[in-house]
């Protein structure tokens, strides 16, 4: 008895269908499918030191199923050589990016040479839709018809008046809706680190409309904590502008807390003469560090510093909440959250009172935060390895999927391992940190970094700094003797110890660091393994 010509057709489908099967599971079995690129999220702080951390919830919330750096160092504490390396990938000495100024070897006169070859254009190059908000580089006009560096799609940044936090420009060019016009928008009083929280989670609502299925890369850079520019003395606003919510009631009516919002804690139990080395003796310090003792009067101006720094950071971690809270569960299973900052802060501790800019591990050693996507958790993971900024470039291209040529073609190498909690042979011993004192006589618009304080205020001479596990060691310009601290014994650099045997080959590996990479020397990452 025939089958009828519609049950052929049936068995003859069903057939197809489990064949088909068959032959996927079979492929399957010999064959590992190509992992689905993650999203990246990057949190990029200004002058934010690891002394702040602990007020931030959200923030250190990171380390649960994330990875924590332990050792993770900036190879110089100033912001655009900072920034420079982490978009290229390359220690200042390579980048030539050496100050803030552009009349004085360094700002976006000094880095805009490198816009075709930083992560963004790598990245977008990858198939990422990618976003960056708020700080540039200095001296980035925002103007009409202002740049958009290359590999951005999305490109929210203000220029120096986003230090004031509440008076500024900020443009507004998405690639899809805006490029002809490229808008450029007051900031309408509205509090700038809230602001690029808003954009930051619009970013991610428009990767889905304009580019569904496809990766993003979004880098959020707040002003925030650093100073204002600009400061006089007598002015009410402060040095250190939080958000008027996070401020004390009893000085500002916004204010929600009596005392402002610490994250928790009392503001007015906290006290800056509690960080360690603050006004320690400085009589064993190379000469441009040694001083007088702190007096009372600017000891109690360094106080309300340091609680308008922590009031500020609770606005970026409102941020970073208003961010992660805008990912959907499967964005959530894809995606890596990397926090940091462009370098620390010291606030008199070894007598310096306010800056940046030396090898002291409060302004070079920054918290680097990593959370690991839902899917590829494994608990939280600390890890000591030495790691820098410049390692941030491979890292972003390692997570994208780059050719490993390409991924570590620059001074760095990639973290994903160490994120991942897996092993790594031959990792580097020792970080280079840089430094170019400044010229204070430089033509140009003021250097935000420049604090009007005299007394007791001093820029570091120019210098070169190794940091490994165990060791500080650092070589001045004008400095006869090296300065030299055990880490292990003395964590925060009391005691200096120029003559220690160990300065002898420590300084013979500086001498092939500060030069790495150039032409006839050895490359970086060859340099950084002492071992």
């Amino acid at each position: 008895m025939s089958l009828s010509a519609n049950v052929r057709r049936i068995l003859a489908v069903a057939l197809t269908a489990i064949l088909g099967l068959t032959m996927a599971s079979q492929a399957g079995a010999g064959t590992v499918a190509k992992p689905q690129r993650p999203n990246i999220i990057f949190f990029l702080v200004d002058d934010m030191s690891a002394d702040l951390l602990p007020y931030m919830d959200t923030v250190s919330g990171l380390a649960r199923n994330g990875t924590t750096f332990t050792d993770y160092y900036v190879s110089n504490s100033l912001c655009c050589p900072s920034r420079a390396s982490m978009f290229t990938g390359q220690f200042p000495h390579n980048t030539g990016v050496e100050t803030n100024k552009g009349s004085d070897r360094g700002g976006y006169q000094a880095f805009e040479k490198h816009e075709n070859r930083t992560y963004a254009v790598s990245l977008d190059q990858a198939g990422y839709r990618t976003g960056y908000l708020g700080k540039y580089i200095n001296e980035y006009p925002v103007g009409a018809g202002y740049k958009v560096p290359a590999g951005w799609d999305e490109w929210h940044v203000a220029g120096g008046a986003g230090y004031n936090e509440f008076s500024y420009q900020l443009t507004r060019y998405i690639k899809e809706e805006t490029a002809d016009d490229k808008p450029l928008d007051p900031s309408g009083g509205k509090y700038l680190v809230d602001v690029l929280g808003q954009r930051a989670a619009q970013f991610i609502e428009r990767s889905r409309e304009h580019a569904p299925g496809e990766p993003f890369f979004l880098q959020v850079s707040p002003f925030s904590p650093h100073s204002r520019v600009g400061v006089k003395p007598g002015e009410k606003e402060p040095r250190f502008p939080p958000a008027r919510r996070d401020r004390p009631r009893t000085q500002w009516p916004a204010g929600e807390f009596p005392n402002g919002d610490c994250g928790g804690t009392d503001c007015g139990t906290i006290d800056v003469s509690t960080l360690p080395a603050f006004n320690e003796d400085t009589a064993d310090k190379p000469s441009w560090v040694r001083r007088d003792k702190i007096a009372p009067k600017l000891v109690k101006e360094l106080r309300k510093d340091f609680r308008n720094r922590i009031r500020m950071v609770q606005s970026i971690d409102d941020m970073v909440e208003r961010v992660l809270s805008t990912l959907t569960d499967e964005e959530k299973r894809t995606t890596y959250v990397v926090f940091t900052s462009d370098n620390g802060f010291h606030l008199g501790q070894h007598r310096l009172v306010r800056g940046k800019s030396t090898a002291y591990d409060h302004d070079v050693r920054v918290p680097l935060l990593v959370r690991r996507p839902a899917a590829a958790r494994h608990g939280d993971l600390v890890t000591g390895a030495v790691a820098q900024n410049v390692d941030l470039f491979a890292t972003f291209l390692d997570l994208a999927g780059a050719d490993p040529a390409a991924r570590d073609s620059r001074d760095g190498r990639s973290l994903l391992p160490l994120i991942q909690g897996r092993k790594v042979k031959d990792w580097r011993d020792a970080a280079l940190i840089e430094h170019v004192k400044p010229d204070p006589q430089a033509p140009g618009t003021p250097d935000p970094d420049a604090d009007s304080l005299k007394a007791g205020n001093s820029q570091p001479p120019t210098y070169a700094a190794l940091r490994t596990a165990g060791d500080l060691y650092v070589e001045y310009e004008g400095e006869a003797k090296p300065e030299y601290y055990d880490t292990v014994a003395d964590p925060h650099q009391e005691t200096n110890d120029p003559g220690n045997a160990r300065t002898a080959d420590l300084g013979k590996a500086l001498d092939a660091l500060r030069t790495c990479g150039r032409p006839g020397a050895k490359d970086c990452w060859t340099a950084a393994r002492l071992n």
